[in-house]
Formats: C-alpha cells, structure tokens, sequence
C-alpha cells in the first residue's frame, strides 16, 4: 500500500511538472530558429571575449590616473570585466553628483508640501485625497526623522498609496526581510515613529526633475541623503545598485532583451510574482531552449525580468 502512495505522488510531481515545462515551451515559440541559433551562439561566447567600450575605457584610465594618481597597465584594464566596470562606475557616478542631486531636491521639497506620517495615513484613501483636490503620482517619497536627521527614499507609480506604508507596517512581521536584518540592529522607521520621534515627508513627482527613471531617481536621491544602512540611514541598499541589470556584453543583453519580447505577453508571465518563481522560470526555459550554461546572463534575466514587471505592474497584473 505504502509503494502504491508513493508511486501515486510521484505520478502527480511528474505530471506537474511537465505540465509547467510545456507552459515555460509554449512562451518561446515565437521565437524564430535564426534567433533561437543566435543566442546560443552568443551565449556560447567565452565570457573573456567581452570588451570594454571605448567609454568605459577611457573613464577606468580617467579615474585611475586624474583621481588617484595611478600608473596603469593599459593591458590589466582591458581584461577588467565589462560587468564589474558598470557597477563600479555607476557608484562612482551616484557618489560624484550627489551634492547636485540633493541640491536640485531640497529645492523641489521646499516649493512643496511636506506631510506628517499622520496626514499620509489620511491621505490613503483615495476619496479623501480627492475631496481635497491631491491627485496620487508617479514619484520618489522621502522620509526625514527630525530628531535623528537621518533619511529614508522610497519609490512608487503612486506615492500616496506606498509612503504611508512604513508607518503602520511592522517590519518584524515581515519574516524573510526581518531574518535577514535583524542581527545587525539596523533602524526602522516604524519603529522610531512609535517610540515618539516626529517626522517629515516629501512627496517629489518624477516629471518635476531631470531623471528619466524612477529607479534612476531613487538611486541618486538615496545616495544625495545618505539615505542607506552604511551612512546610518533607513534604505537596506545603496540605491539598488546591486539588483540593477548589468550584461557582460550588449550582445547577452540584445539577447535577453529579444527572448523578453516573445515572453512579456504570456499567460505564465504574469504568474513569476517572485524572485523564486522567476528564477525556476529562467532555468526551465534555459533547458527548454537548450541554452549554453551561462550563470551570469541567466542570473541578469531573473532580474531583468523583476525590472520589468515592477515598471508595468498595473498592466501586467490587471486582471
């Protein structure tokens, strides 16, 4: 009886999951055999063979020699990965406008109203707003602790519907973050603001600066405020830097890029509301393509993936 169960589940777990591997099939079938046969190629590619543009090199020389005074080897540079000079010029960049970023912001906040953490609770239904003529937008939402002078920066397709949220959201109860934070003692804005400390929040519309992005925006306000852990701020990350889409070539990205388009429209798509479920995703639709094992390229599509679900979440989830 016992062996019968047992091959009855195992019937079942397999009948799943080749169910889910012809669902993860069917979302590629638009692709083509020439585009199919072009990826492969591509990701066959040695990682070594990835180069550093000419932009790139030319600021790796720029800022080993005019900023550190550095006697370079033009043949060490080369051979740096394209992946790790992104990273590592991207929070050069944040590092090097900040002082312009918070400038340009405290600008925008003083010409606008700050909220107190109880007016945003206010604010969180939406007849209210309209009743008094706010309408929700597109934005970054920064949160200022008035009796510790440290930052928080958070952002939204609508501010009101999320900055509110830090305040009546206990974040020990929310376990997976809380176990991995909790050792460290690290601060929590709910936390402060029940123990008494005031607060200020301003809510700055992305159309009202100069970046393009809300995750562009968010990166250089976290770093304008010191707004991270490692400068004693709220945020858990140096404006996500870490979790941003770096390729080893353009052409991994092309192709990451091409498989997205024939993904995007699926019905399983819209199911990957996780990293977990993204991640089994992209290795069964690796094997379903018959793709090179590329670790690097398959790790960036997960968070492609992310990126892309978090800019057209209404569209994507509206059903």
């Amino acid at each position: 009886m016992d062996n019968e169960k047992s091959l009855e589940i195992l019937r079942v777990i397999t009948e799943k999951e080749i169910t889910y591997q012809r669902a993860v099939a069917l979302s590629v079938q638009a692709l083509t055999e020439d585009e199919l046969n072009w990826i492969r190629d591509v990701l066959s590619t040695d990682d070594s063979d990835s180069k550093l543009t000419e932009d790139e090199l030319n600021w790796v020389k720029q800022v080993l020699v005019d900023q550190y005074d550095y006697d370079y080897d033009y043949d060490a540079i080369i051979k740096l990965p394209p992946h790790y000079v992104r990273l590592k010029k991207e929070k050069f960049e944040l590092m090097a406008n900040k002082e312009i970023v918070r400038k340009d912001l405290d600008t925008l906040r003083k010409k606008t109203k700050k909220f107190t953490p109880k007016e945003l609770i206010e604010l969180r239904n939406k007849n209210v707003r309209e009743s008094r003529g706010i309408e929700n937008f597109a934005g970054i939402y920064i949160i200022h602790n008035r009796v510790k002078d440290i930052y928080y920066v958070g952002k939204s397709e609508g501010v009101f519907d999320r900055a509110y949220k830090h305040f009546v959201t206990n974040p020990a109860e929310n376990m997976a973050r809380y176990k991995g934070t909790v050792e460290f003692n690290l601060p929590e804005i709910y936390d402060d603001y029940r123990l008494g400390d005031k607060f200020n929040i301003s809510l700055i519309p992305l159309g009202n600066t100069s970046f393009s992005t809300l995750d562009v925006l968010e990166r250089n306000a976290i770093s304008a405020y010191n707004a991270s852990v490692e400068y004693g701020g709220y945020n858990r990350t140096h404006g996500n830097v870490m979790n941003k889409v770096f390729f080893k070539s353009d052409d991994h990205e092309k192709a990451a890029n091409l498989i997205l388009s024939k993904i995007k429209g699926t019905e399983i798509f819209s199911t990957l509301i996780n990293n977990d479920l993204r991640k089994k995703y992209t290795w069964t639709l690796a094997l379903e393509l018959v793709l090179p094992r590329n670790t690097n390229f398959l790790l960036n599509f997960v968070k492609m993936i992310k990126e892309y679900q978090k800019a057209n979440k209404k569209r994507i989830y509206k059903k």
